[in-house]
């Protein structure tokens, strides 16, 4: 649990078309457009499947989603490389094909999602550490055929040029990693965790013969139309993780990317992205989605201008309804901008206490950490369904019955959870659940300072929450057992907030494990939410803030939900 500071500190910061066709017979289409009027391809890279080193579990997921995506869109130009497919010889092939392919002011969009690595620079001086990145392909080993299954980061770079030298602007995708490092300690009890990228190797015999010419760019900085999105910095791993309502697991930076082609990103809501836009919209997605493991590292060509240059644009195209038509009801209304968070207009606050009705789409899996199920007869979880598992069975919480301490994906959530008090714990999952799909939808930005390192008693952690000025702000806290805590607005803090820029200091105090913060801003206050979280303020009520959110928060919410952790 946490304790607001009462000392706010604000800090300025500078801030970095429709078809008129009768409803009865044509529906809106969110659509991908280039703005240069080129065409939009892509070539989207998947890999699993590895044959001699570690499998993967999300990535060719990953391809598909942002392949099936783009296609949904209107993108015509899509090719999709998954597991064997994805063999050195035909990426070349395929990408040099699309390079033929590629015409004056077309955008492309590469991506590729697998294990990465590090190999000493084979262009002196090109990278800082003297390291270069390497993509791995299904066949690679550190043998002299296997050498040959892999794909340079200069090689990429190489291609990019060449789409840049026949006109077209380029935005690449890197969902691997190429470090060894983590941003949090894993507790030893959790379950192994998946992360894309493998042990150092040493080739003692390499075959690789790269592509390259005289010309190529020496390093990332000497292309003139390209934007870069890598999932972690070169030094840190970048986990596969469980995204709400998704079975298996993900890696955040593809399926943050997929959502931000379908409207997320457009933050004002003009049907234009900039890079400026994308890139803040996916390093939050994946901020939150990831527990805070992942900070998205984002770079663009020296040329261009993140604040103005767009990535791309987003129109409405029409589709035919197949199918009779009820000419007597009135027709849908089509809608004008991408889908942000929707709730039922206020009415009036619920009485504190009642049901809540709404459930998770999938139960809590719960395991025991010595196996045994017996534990968790009688629990009865008030908001999310539960289901016990073995603790291989990639369970949501495991749950320590020696000192009954409750983990979740390498986090220790609550210390010293009693059966009885299970149930609340459980409840959270659910609730925590439904803010990280909630925040995917229209992300409101928010970090944890000064970084995500586990926190002590008496500690102090503040939440710096950018790009707020004129907006509405409520904050709260849900701690690992549940409990609810009222941040923001207490007392005669502002609200609408008067600067860009928001620090909300806190100090850790019991119960300690997860504490998750959540911030809603909108342009108009939200008086009944406020009454709302006041009821329940130090109450275990996760699962009926979740029931108040989805009645009263305003079609224009955007929301964070950020965790850290504490340590007795």
């Amino acid at each position: 649990m946490v304790k607001a500071e009462r000392i706010i500190f604000l800090v300025v910061l500078i801030a970095v078309c429709s078809f008129n066709l009768p409803a009865s017979r044509a529906a809106s289409v969110l659509q991908i457009s280039n703005t240069d009027g080129g065409q939009v391809r892509a070539l989207v890279i998947g890999i699993d499947d590895y044959q001699h080193v570690r499998k993967l579990k999300g990535a060719t997921a990953d391809a598909r989603d942002i392949e099936s995506t783009l296609q949904a869109m209107g993108v015509q130009d899509v090719t999709a490389l998954i597991n064997d497919q994805a063999d050195r010889s035909t990426v070349l092939r395929e990408i040099s094909a699309l390079v033929e392919r590629t015409k004056t002011n077309d955008l492309i969009f590469l991506s590729i999602a697998g294990h990465g690595t590090q190999e000493p620079e084979r262009i002196k001086g090109s990278e800082p550490d003297g390291m270069e990145d390497v993509f791995l392909l299904p066949a690679f080993e550190p043998t002299a055929s296997g050498s040959q299954q892999r794909i340079l980061g200069s090689e990429f770079n190489h291609f990019i040029k060449q789409f840049e030298l026949r006109g077209a602007k380029v935005i690449f995708i890197a969902d691997t990693c190429h470090g060894g490092g983590m941003a949090r300690e894993i507790d030893p009890r959790a379950g192994e965790m998946s992360f894309r990228q493998i042990p150092a190797y040493t080739l003692l015999a390499d075959t690789l013969q790269p592509v390259s010419d005289p010309s190529d760019p020496r390093s990332e900085l000497d292309l003139d139309h390209t934007a870069f999105l890598a999932a972690v910095d070169r030094s840190t791993k970048a986990p596969e993780v469980r995204i709400p309502g998704i079975e298996g697991l993900r890696g955040a930076l593809s399926y943050a990317f997929s959502r931000a082609l379908e409207g997320s990103a457009d933050a004002n809501h003009d049907g234009k992205v900039t890079l400026k836009e994308l890139f803040a919209n996916v390093r939050q997605v994946v901020y939150q989605l990831s527990d805070q493991r992942q900070n998205v590292v984002t770079m663009t060509s020296p040329n261009l201008s993140p604040e103005t240059d767009i990535a791309f644009a987003l129109t409405r195209g029409v589709s035919l309804i197949q199918g009779p038509i009820e000419t007597s009801q009135s027709p849908a209304p089509l809608p004008s901008a991408p889908a942000a968070v929707t709730t039922a207009a206020p009415t009036s606050a619920p009485p504190i206490g009642a049901p809540n009705t709404t459930r998770t789409d999938a139960p809590i899996r719960l395991a025991a950490l010595d196996g045994k199920v017996n534990y968790f007869a009688a629990l009865t979880p008030r908001d999310g369904g539960v289901q016990s598992v073995q603790p291989t069975d990639n369970p949501d919480l495991i749950w320590d019955p020696v000192s009954h301490d409750v983990i979740s994906w390498g986090d220790v959530v609550a210390y010293g959870v009693d059966i009885a008090d299970l149930a609340t714990v459980i409840d959270r999952t659910a609730a925590v659940r439904a803010l990280k799909r909630m925040a995917t939808q229209s992300p409101q930005v928010m970090r944890v300072s000064p970084d995500d390192r586990q926190y002590h008693n008496d500690q102090t952690v503040e939440i710096d929450l950018s790009d707020a000025a004129g907006r509405a702000l409520v904050v709260f806290d849900i701690s690992g057992n549940g409990t609810i805590q009222m941040l923001y607005p207490i007392g005669s803090d502002a609200s609408p907030v008067q600067s860009a820029s928001l620090r909300l200091p806190l100090r850790v105090r019991e119960p300690f494990g997860a504490d998750q913060i959540v911030a809603i801003t909108s342009k108009q206050r939200m008086v009944e939410l406020e009454k709302v979280l006041l009821q329940v303020d130090r109450r275990r009520a996760s699962g009926q803030v979740i029931k108040s959110l989805q009645r009263y928060m305003p079609s224009d919410a955007r929301i964070g939900s950020i965790g850290f952790f504490t340590v007795p």
